[in-house]
């Protein structure tokens, strides 16, 4: 099984005020990179691709069906996740694209795990905007309790694990945590079986494990790092899996949010991961 990953496209009107985060953010090509992005994953070899989140930048109608309709062109199916940008007009706008747009290929991935291949499954982490009107929450999803011993791959916006002291420590803005993150961590943390993360939302690249759960961060599509990652399970026979991080164009020549390798390979030895 090989995934490709792609995250934080922030696609929006081409007469989108200038932005940025830890880069400029580059609007103006971001559709040609996201095309880019999936023919190469596609060459790759891919069995699916997973969009993480903030597929546009504003969360509004025209966006969002572009991105879509781009997605649901691809030649392997596609699973998406709303980020907190997509989410500015609601969940129903966001629904109602892919269903009009996604031309059967594309599908929010549900928060019930599904298999991925004969050993690992796969389900998403629901985000909502909290009661209070600050930040995110993860909704209310199935129960990691009931997921018994098997390998389960969580596909996220935000990060489980925070990352806000490595990314205070190198200098970098820090996009913040789900409100209930530690209470999310602490249910994958109890798990017997392993748990593997992969989350958009900080535009870093980074990788750390704690107890029985893995977390890769990946790199955003609208500025440097530029990437597409694809995670590959081939070698689950021997508990490895490894994935690469590759940019579509030259990475911008200022802050650096990379804070790991592009090249990555963990192995489970039936209690904790190891690099």
């Amino acid at each position: 099984m090989r995934l490709g990953i792609l995250t934080d496209i922030h696609l929006s009107p081409p007469d989108n005020p200038a932005d940025g985060w830890h880069n400029p953010h580059q609007f103006k090509t971001v559709r040609e990179r996201l095309a880019k992005s999936i023919r190469w994953l596609e060459t790759e070899g891919v069995d699916r691709i997973a969009v993480l989140g903030d597929l546009t930048h504003h969360g509004d109608e025209a966006p969002l069906r572009e991105v879509i309709e781009m997605l649901g062109a691809s030649n392997v199916p596609i699973w998406v996740l709303p980020g907190n940008h997509d989410l500015t007009s609601g969940s129903a706008t966001f629904a109602g694209a892919i269903e009009a747009f996604g031309r059967d290929m594309v599908e929010v991935i549900g928060s019930q795990p599904v298999p991925l291949d004969d050993a690992w499954r796969v389900a998403g982490l629901p985000i909502e905007r909290a009661s209070d009107g600050a930040g995110f929450v993860a909704a209310p999803a199935s129960d990691p309790h009931k997921w018994g011993d098997g390998p389960v791959l969580l596909l996220s916006h935000f990060p489980v694990l925070s990352l806000r002291k490595e990314c205070v420590e190198a200098d970098l803005k820090y996009a913040g945590d789900l409100t209930n993150a530690r209470e999310v961590a602490t249910l994958l943390l109890e798990r017997p079986g392993p748990t593997f993360v992969i989350n958009g939302h900080l535009h870093v690249r980074h990788a750390a494990s704690q107890g029985s759960v893995l977390q890769a961060a990946c790199g955003a599509q609208v500025e440097s790092l530029f990437e597409a990652t694809l995670v590959d399970f081939g070698n689950w026979d021997q508990g490895c899996i490894a994935w690469t991080a590759t940019p579509m164009e030259p990475v911008w020549p200022g802050v650096s949010p990379a804070l790991t390798i592009a090249n990555q390979a963990w192995t489970w030895d039936g209690v904790a991961w190891r690099s």
